[in-house]
């Protein structure tokens, strides 16, 4: 009889994102604090005799390349498991966005295949190997400290009271690599925003106020040359008031809130301004379900 689970894959955004040197293997050194936000794919992973993927809407990928192939692939060579799998995705998250969603969905696929196949093994480690994102996601973390190429997480403690954020969606694609591409060596940074933060997700003191006073992201700069959207999305929410930042490489941006409330306000706010704006939780218990088995699996 076949065993499935199914899971949520959250997206993700980037508090910090700071460029702090150059590694011997030619990718840069990144600290970065790393949320779950409460807008998520939904994958489901069964056992199968064949490799069966398939990701609705299609990414686009080419035959071979999509992640979640290549996850299954990358758990089978590090287990001794064939690579045979059911895995059905349905997105939310918008592709090349930078909240992270391909490689939730490769991290949950990890993480639900792990479970299915019965097998005991990192899956850090499993997932650096697909992508500087998929570590993070596979981790299960809801706030993490991300350092290195992506492979280093440390998890941080959610803090008591509710995070808001409110999410701009741009509708450009942009790729990390055009963006790294477009990175001078000037707009790099030290690590001290990731480390003030990290400090006060570890004592307790995390507020919205902390995090806007140490939000900071090292791609902006580079991520408008490339996408002039970004650019202007932020000059249209700066004419309300409105500071947006940068997730990841972008294009997508966000403000930070000091409630539901007042995310509720802001969104109005930017929306009036004819931006796509949208209240999401941060690190939400309810993007981190865990997965529940079925016997046998449903369509």
């Amino acid at each position: 009889m076949s065993r499935a689970v199914r899971l949520e894959a959250p997206a993700k955004v980037n508090l910090t994102l700071e460029v702090v040197g150059r590694r011997a293997d030619g990718f840069h050194e990144l600290r970065s604090v790393v949320a779950i936000v409460d807008l998520a794919d939904r994958v489901r992973v069964a056992t199968a005799k064949r490799l069966d993927v398939e990701v609705r809407p299609d990414p686009g990928a080419p035959p071979g390349a999509e992640l979640v192939a290549r996850a299954v692939g990358a758990l089978a060579a590090a287990t001794g498991h064939a690579a045979e799998a059911h895995v059905r995705v349905a997105k939310r998250i918008p592709v090349a966005a930078g909240l992270g969603g391909g490689s939730s969905d490769a991290g949950a696929t990890l993480r639900g295949l792990a479970r299915i196949w019965r097998v005991d093994v990192d899956l850090i480690s499993v997932g650096a190997g697909l992508g500087s994102d998929v570590p993070f996601f596979a981790s299960g973390a809801r706030f993490a400290l991300v350092e290195g190429r992506g492979e280093r997480i440390r998890e941080l403690a959610a803090p008591a009271a509710a995070l808001w954020i409110v999410l701009v969606r741009v509708a450009a694609r942009v790729t990390t690599a055009d963006v790294f591409g477009a990175l001078k060596k000037q707009e790099w940074s030290d690590g001290t925003a990731t480390a003030a933060l990290v400090g006060a997700f570890d004592d307790g003191s995390i507020t919205p106020a902390t995090i806007r006073t140490h939000l900071r992201n090292d791609l902006l700069d580079a991520a408008s040359r490339v996408c002039r959207d970004v650019g202007e999305a932020r000059l249209m929410a700066g004419a309300k008031g409105v500071t947006l930042a940068l997730s990841g490489s972008g294009p997508s941006l966000f403000t930070v809130a000091d409630s539901r409330a007042d995310a509720l306000r802001l969104a109005r706010i930017l929306r009036g301004q004819g931006l796509d704006a949208r209240p999401q939780q941060l690190g939400s218990s309810d993007a981190t379900r865990r997965a529940t088995e079925r016997w046998p699996p449903n369509l």
